[in-house]
This record gives structure tokens, C-alpha cells and sequence, in this order.
């Protein structure tokens, strides 16, 4: 690195540690002397542009002054030989001059005054160029003079700034050593309150482990002691359970035999053959009069609807569906109320047997059916479907009951029951209605206005015959 290069970087560390001197002495905070260092940064970045832009002026003053010179040297050396071939011209000529005279004043003749006017102007060219050359001596002196001061100048400037310098490093390095005393005292001091505080910790933990680890012994005490009388009561209660068991069945038991020997018909799979009984199934204490029907395997049937001859009008209102009307023998509604009644505690069978004019029978089976009460409007729910024709009931399924004055379809611009008559789980309107206008065999069916099974009868024939059976 060159005499240069190393002042200006002297004098960089100079302004450097002069700042970091002048604003940390009284600072004791690491953090706030990293605050001024970064601020030392960002000012030693603008002192090396400035120091850049010097070097670069430096440059181009050291190569004016080396063109200067070499000019100048050029410049003499061109007057220097410019003086001495004149001179040896001016020379050649006086001796050749002079040994003319001998000839010219042989032939008599003399030019005295030219030749003295050749060595006038010779010597008056050779002042000039003699006083030029001084004045050049006397420039480049000057100029060396100003470039010695300068370097003068700049070196004193180089030596205070190291002398700056190393002073500002001492004092650097001395809040360095303060700030890392006072570091490692505060680490100890941290030190020492952490180890304090975590002892303290641990004392508490141990106790208030201690406390839980004798609370959970006493929880686990007591809860030993509470499970022990809870398995006790539960033995107890299950034995109690299965002595109500025991009751209840012997009373069930009891009461069935009472009930078949005070009433002789408890369902219709006792009755002895198909007909008009007095029933008491546990929903009719006081018994509902039916009509039974016996198959061939002496399973009971309780009917609950029956179209034969349209004897009986099915055009009703609410409360006769409700209540029922017609013959038991004969046609007949038993009625939504006792439907309900029947079928209230668990779903019971339907059967729907089925009988068209020209003696083709057919029948559906449900194997759970079921009714809701007259606030849900005698809902209609079947599941699980047999039989030997297709299930058209299945879209009345989860349906209200419609009459022509308590209107409950789905049908938004239609009243079903009015239009079809009869009353039933209308949908919108149709594919099944056992509730609708007897037709005979030769009389002409209105369009839906029968009583259809639309897989049976589509819409233009009507049933021969219907009954619905659960059991």
C-alpha cells in the first residue's frame, strides 16, 4: 500500500474513532454503543466516498504534475537544441566569414556592418531563449516548492491523525473493558437471581406436589369407599330389577288369564271363526266391537275396512272417519280413533286383499303399519312391504288424512277429497284411494273417481271388491 493510500486510510480510522470517542465515553449500555457504531458505519461509508473522490483528484493532480514535468523537459531539451544549432549556424558562418575576408579584401571590398548585424541578433536569440529557460527553472521550482509543502502539509496532517487515532483506540479499548466488566457482572448478578428464583421454584413445587399427592390419596380414598357403596346399591338394585322382572311377568302373566277368563276375546286369534266380536286389547279396557276375520292357518285378522256392493256412502266427514260408520257384515270404516288406539304401542301387520270384476285377486303386505293421533291428523306410516302387486301405497307413506272439510293434501290448488271423494291419505292427489265412489260392473268409471289400485285399475276401472286387515 503506498504512502497515499495509507494516509487516507489513517485519516478514515481517524474520523471513526474521533466519532465512536466523542459520543461513547459516557456510555456504559452495550446497546447503546451498537446504536452509535451503526451510526459510525453508515458515516465511515460516506468518508470512504469522499476518501475515493480525494484518491481520485490525488490521481489526476499526480499525472498534470508528471505531464507538466515531461513537457517541460521536453520544452528544454527543444530549446536547448534549437539554441545550439543556431549557435553552430551563426559560427559556421563567422568562420566562413572570416575566411572570406581574406578574399573580399582581396578583392577590396568589406561588409563589417552585416556581420555584426548576424552577431546581434544571434546573441539577442540566445538571451531570449537563455531568459526563457530561467523563467521555466524558476516555475518548476516553484511548483516542487508548493508539492513539498503540500506533502509537508498532508504528513503533519497523517501524523496528528495517527496521534488521534491511537489515542481514540486506547479509549475505545478502555470502554470496551468497562462495558465488558460491567456484562459480566450483570450475567453474574443474573445468574445468581435465576439460580435463587429457581430454588425457590422447586421449594414450592415440592410442597405443592406434597399437597396434591396426599389431596389424591384422599380423593382416591374416598372414591374407593363411594365405589364400593355404589357397587353395593347397584347389586341391590339389579336384584330388585330382576324381582320387578319376575312380578311384572307373573303379574302380566295373571292378568292375561284373568282377562281371558273375565273377557273371552282378548284379540281376534281367539276367536273360533270369522265374524262380529267384543275384543279387549290393552289399548280398550272396556272393549271395541270388531269384526274378525280367520284364515286358514287360525291366525286372526281384526278388519278394519271392507268395500263390497256400495251399500254404504264413503263420503264423510272428519268426525265420522274419526269415530267410523258403516255395517261390521257389511261395508264399513272402524274408524281413525281406534285405528290409532290399536296401533299406538308398537306397529301391527296390514293386509290389503284386493278383487277386481273379472276375479283377478291380489293382495299387499306391510309388515309394520301405523297411524299417529288425530293432532298429527291420523299420519300414515307403513314399512317393509310383500305381496303379489306393485306397492302404489308407498307415495301415501308419512301422509295426513283428508276429508272434504279438513283438507290436509299437498295438492296446493286442489281440494283431493272433494274432488274424488272418501276420505284418505291424499298425496297430490292419488295412486291409491280405497275410500272412493263404488262403481258396478257395468257402470262407466269417471276419470280417478273409483276405488283404485293404479298398477290394478289405472284410472277408468274401479275394485270389486277391498279389505284392509291388521293384526
Amino acid at each position: 500500500m503506498d504512502f497515499k493510500n495509507k494516509m487516507l486510510l489513517h485519516m478514515l480510522y481517524l474520523v471513526l474513532f474521533q466519532t465512536v470517542s466523542s459520543q461513547s465515553l459516557r456510555e456504559t449500555s452495550t446497546s447503546r454503543i451498537m446504536k452509535r457504531l451503526d451510526k459510525l458505519e453508515d458515516d465511515v461509508l460516506v468518508l470512504k466516498e469522499e476518501n475515493d473522490l480525494c484518491k481520485n483528484d490525488i490521481s489526476i493532480l499526480s499525472d498534470e504534475l508528471r505531464n507538466l514535468r515531461k513537457d517541460f523537459d521536453e520544452e528544454i531539451k527543444l530549446r536547448r537544441g534549437g539554441t545550439s544549432n543556431r549557435l553552430t549556424a551563426s559560427s559556421g558562418q563567422d568562420v566562413s566569414h572570416y575566411k572570406e575576408q581574406p578574399a573580399i579584401a582581396q578583392r577590396g571590398s568589406c561588409d563589417c556592418d552585416g556581420i555584426v548585424r548576424e552577431y546581434k541578433n544571434a546573441m539577442h536569440a540566445f538571451k531570449s531563449e537563455k531568459s526563457v529557460n530561467m523563467m521555466l527553472h524558476k516555475k518548476v521550482d516553484e511548483i516542487r516548492k508548493e508539492h513539498d509543502l503540500e506533502i509537508g502539509n498532508l504528513r503533519e496532517m497523517f501524523n496528528n491523525a495517527v496521534s488521534i487515532l491511537n489515542s481514540t483506540d486506547r479509549t475505545l479499548r478502555l470502554d470496551m473493558d468497562t462495558i465488558k466488566n460491567e456484562t459480566k457482572a450483570n450475567m453474574s448478578a443474573a445468574q445468581k437471581l435465576v439460580h435463587d428464583s429457581y430454588s425457590v421454584c422447586q421449594k414450592e413445587i415440592n410442597h405443592t406436589r406434597a399437597y396434591f399427592k396426599n389431596g389424591l390419596l384422599q380423593v382416591n380414598e374416598s372414591l374407593t369407599d363411594r365405589s364400593l357403596s355404589a357397587s353395593q346399591e347397584i347389586s341391590r338394585i339389579l336384584s330388585d330389577i330382576v324381582n320387578l322382572k319376575t312380578s311384572d311377568q307373573i303379574l302380566k302373566t295373571v292378568t292375561d288369564n284373568l282377562t281371558q277368563r273375565i273377557y273371552p276375546h282378548y284379540s281376534c286369534d281367539t276367536a273360533e271363526r270369522s265374524g262380529e266380536y267384543t275384543i279387549y286389547p290393552s289399548s280398550h279396557m272396556n272393549g271395541v266391537r270388531v269384526y274378525c276375520y280367520k284364515e286358514s292357518t287360525n291366525r286372526g285378522w281384526i278388519v278394519i275396512q271392507r268395500r263390497a256392493d256400495g251399500s254404504v256412502n264413503f263420503t264423510r266427514t272428519w268426525a265420522d272417519y274419526k269415530s267410523g260408520f258403516g255395517n261390521l257384515s257389511g261395508e264399513f270404516w272402524l274408524g281413525n280413533e281406534h285405528i290409532y288406539q290399536l296401533t299406538k304401542d308398537e306397529p301391527r301387520e296390514l293386509r290389503i286383499d284386493m278383487e277386481m270384476f273379472n276375479g283377478t285377486k291380489r293382495y299387499a303386505l306391510y309388515s309394520k303399519f301405523s297411524i299417529s293421533s288425530e293432532s298429527e291428523k291420523y299420519k300414515l306410516r307403513v314399512a317393509e312391504y310383500s305381496g303379489d302387486t306393485v306397492d302404489n301405497l308407498a307415495l301415501h307413506n308419512v301422509r295426513s288424512f283428508s276429508t272434504f272439510d279438513a283438507d290436509n293434501d299437498v295438492s296446493v290448488f286442489s281440494c283431493c277429497a272433494c274432488m274424488y271423494g272418501g276420505g284418505w291419505w291424499y298425496y297430490n292427489c292419488h295412486p291409491v284411494n280405497l275410500n272412493g265412489k263404488y262403481f258396478q260392473r257395468s257402470d262407466k268409471v269417471a276419470w280417478a273417481q273409483g276405488i283404485h289400485w293404479r298398477s290394478l285399475t289405472s284410472f277408468d276401472t274401479s275394485l270389486k271388491f277391498v279389505a284392509m286387515n291388521i293384526r
